[in-house]
């Protein structure tokens, strides 16, 4: 397989990482998954690009990010909108686009939603660490997977041949309307309890499903801290135990804490239940201020929820 700079990094935006499907069979060591904050805009980007589903892309937070092609590609734009603009020209979501060599792709700040994918035709190609290239920086497992992207940086592609070219210039694709989510709307995450939900009185549970949350300034990669009506004589510390995806803290101040992607791999804060992956890519496109809520979910609901949207995006 041969390789070739496809980017040059220009201005590296506010936080851009890459980031595949993640990396996972680590977390006893220590090693968090990373991968997408939210799936769900990362998968649909790969999809119209015809890519496999674990093919590594952008993940653009805040915005202000400006490439330069340095060869023919196809690059598909999804996720939270920045007003992205391509050699002066509006470049609009969720949908695909032909760049030559030379063109400048731009990204102005966020304007609904928190992050974007940009995705390249065949993945990028940067180095992998524990099978996946996703960027973790508080893992510091290598110099490229610990480190936003940063000026000056060249990112590459696979090789295409001209014919290969030829053929992925012919159709330009863009994701349904209906499978475009608004992230501007009131989100309502749905709680899974967990064993630990009967620890909690009668009283504190409905407060939990009962609360409107803001999301609180410490919102980012690890895990969003919510902010409503203090819930008081919660459980004490429990023994350490590993953390899942979604999980739904209740430290002693009160306020709940939802863990994501970048989350510590074992916590010993008192757990009201977990809220499952799509809901959690929601939560990720939600800036500081807005209104978070919890209700009860039906887990065969949401299981089969999830193994539909497995069996559309194949993986």
């Amino acid at each position: 397989m041969n390789i070739t700079p496809a980017f040059d990094v220009i201005k590296p935006g506010v936080h851009t990482l890459i980031q595949d499907l993640g990396r996972f069979g680590y977390q006893h060591l220590g090693i968090t998954p990373g991968g997408p904050a939210d799936l769900h805009a990362y998968l649909w980007a790969n999809k119209i690009l015809g890519n496999d589903s674990n093919m590594a892309s952008l993940e653009i937070h805040y915005g202000l990010m400006t490439l330069r092609a340095l060869t023919d590609t196809k690059i598909a734009i999804c996720g939270a909108e920045f007003g992205v603009n391509i050699n002066d020209n509006p470049a609009f979501n969720w949908q695909t686009y032909n760049v030559k060599t030379g063109d400048i792709i731009q990204y102005g700040g966020a304007r609904t939603g928190k992050c974007g994918y940009l995705a390249i035709v065949g993945g990028l190609q940067t180095e992998m660490s524990h099978h996946s290239r996703s960027t973790v920086i508080r893992d510091e497992l290598s110099e490229i997977t610990s480190s936003s992207l940063y000026e000056g940086q060249r990112l590459p592609i696979t090789t295409q041949t001209p014919a290969q070219q030829a053929a992925q210039s012919q159709v330009q694709r863009a994701v349904p309307r209906h499978y475009i989510p608004n992230y501007s709307a009131p989100l309502t995450l749905g709680l899974l309890p967990c064993y630990q939900w009967p620890l909690l009185t009668s009283k504190q549970q409905q407060q939990l499903l009962t609360n409107k949350y803001q999301i609180s300034p410490q919102a980012n990669r690890m895990g969003y801290q919510l902010i409503g009506n203090m819930i008081a004589d919660l459980p004490a510390t429990l023994t350490s135990e590993g953390v899942a995806l979604g999980s739904v803290q209740l430290p002693a101040d009160g306020q709940p804490i939802v863990l994501l992607q970048d989350r510590q791999t074992i916590g010993g804060y008192p757990k009201a239940g977990i809220i499952s992956a799509l809901d959690c890519s929601q939560l990720s496109q939600r800036q500081q201020g807005e209104e978070i809520s919890f209700k009860l979910e039906n887990p065969l609901i949401s299981r089969y929820k999830m193994q539909a949207f497995k069996h559309f995006f194949d993986f």
